[in-house]
């Protein structure tokens, strides 16, 4: 009889030792699965439940329950004190309920115990925004796109962050010769910074040696053109990639300093390569001459580049001369019409006939355009192109 209570109790103790097991990996599990961490809360004993409250407290706070949340979040202190990330969560439900000063106090014992944490350094970010403390708000926000963040939330945080000349100064002063970061953040400047914060910022980085991929920040450039972005366009090439060689809108002159592989500025002309056809450059007391001959019987691209015409009529001339062989159109200016966007419409083509052609830009649909000049099979050399109104 004692052998059987004996062996009853063994497989008792056995059996609860293996629910524990159970509860506390399902507890851990919980933690990354909200799926799992309501599962330990309706089936596995308070005693147990630590890690998984993270998870149901970031729910509750999603679903914009904050009173659930700091309780969940407190709960979550008290087994797991040590961690930042608790604190971060109990700081940000404060902070959703008004509590401004008790959400301080959490967020800076969360600092003390380490800021690797991205949702502490998240809350505090909010709290120093609330504060009007740019200069936290601006090394918190910067350390974020460092560690190669750039999700909407952080672009949110940035943006506020930047929509006030206090923090434009405060974030200015954050960077530093970056590399990795600048990569991502310029693009997504270029659309969501007004014109003068992105001045400053993108002229910091350039005076202190942010190490920026302009082969990647050129189609990006041409793309902010065609959506009405000009102007950022043009702050981003000039500051960061033009190396002093910027091409303005209303300058249609040829250059000799782009080199094969240089990078394309946002008006910079393009010379994509097409089959049968050869170019080469010269340069004149006028300016550079482009050369060309195209052996094929299609019309090709010679050069290409975006424009910034307001609505109005417009002679366009163009000095040189064109051989087409027989049956061959010789020089044609392409316009194509570029709506923010981004859709686009062909205005047509217009052949230079004495070297010149007039053509009409709307006041609809076409905040920027695409000047395409073509040529049939033949040969010529082409100077510098002039686009004056009619």
């Amino acid at each position: 009889m004692t052998s059987l209570i004996g062996r009853t109790a063994w497989i008792a103790i056995l059996a609860l030792a293996a629910i524990v097991a159970v509860g506390v990996e399902m507890d851990r599990e919980g933690r990354r699965n909200f799926a799992v961490a309501q599962l330990v809360a309706r089936f596995v004993p308070a005693s147990l439940q630590s890690s998984s409250l993270e998870s149901l407290a970031h729910e509750a706070y999603d679903s914009g329950d904050a009173a659930r949340g700091v309780a969940l979040s407190q709960a979550f202190v008290r087994r797991r004190p040590v961690p930042s990330e608790g604190l971060a969560l109990l700081a940000y439900g404060q902070l959703q309920k008004g509590e401004q000063d008790a959400a301080l106090r959490s967020v800076v014992l969360a600092g003390d115990r380490g800021w690797r944490d991205r949702f502490t350094q998240e809350t505090l970010v909010m709290l120093a925004l609330q504060a009007e403390e740019w200069s936290i708000a601006a090394q918190r926000t910067v350390a974020l796109w460092r560690i190669g963040l750039n999700d909407d939330r952080l672009k949110d945080m940035t943006a506020d962050l930047l929509s006030r000349p206090q923090g434009v100064d405060a974030f200015a002063a954050q960077v530093g010769q970056e590399k990795y970061w600048a990569n991502a953040f310029l693009p997504w400047a270029g659309t969501a910074i007004r014109p003068e914060a992105l001045k400053t910022v993108a002229s910091t980085m350039a005076r202190k040696g942010a190490r920026v991929d302009c082969a990647a920040l050129s189609p990006r450039t041409l793309m902010l053109v065609r959506s009405g972005r000009a102007e950022a366009a043009s702050i981003l090439w000039q500051n960061l990639c033009a190396n002093g060689h910027f091409t303005r809108a209303a300058d249609f002159a040829f250059r000799e300093d782009l080199g094969d592989g240089a990078p394309i500025g946002p008006f910079d002309w393009q010379y994509p390569e097409e089959s049968g056809l050869d170019r080469s450059f010269t340069g004149s007391k006028a300016g550079t001459v482009l050369h060309y001959r195209n052996r094929e019987p299609l019309r090709s691209v010679i050069a290409k580049r975006n424009a910034l015409l307001a609505p109005g009529n417009y002679r366009a001339r163009m000095d040189g001369a064109a051989h087409a062989e027989a049956g061959f159109r010789p020089i044609v200016l392409q316009i194509v019409c570029y709506a923010e966007d981004g859709t686009a419409r062909r205005l047509g083509d217009a052949e230079m006939t004495s070297g010149s052609t007039v053509f009409f830009i709307p006041d609809t649909f076409c905040a920027s355009q695409e000047l395409v000049i073509l040529s049939g099979r033949g040969e010529g050399e082409i100077g510098r192109l002039e686009i004056d109104p009619a």
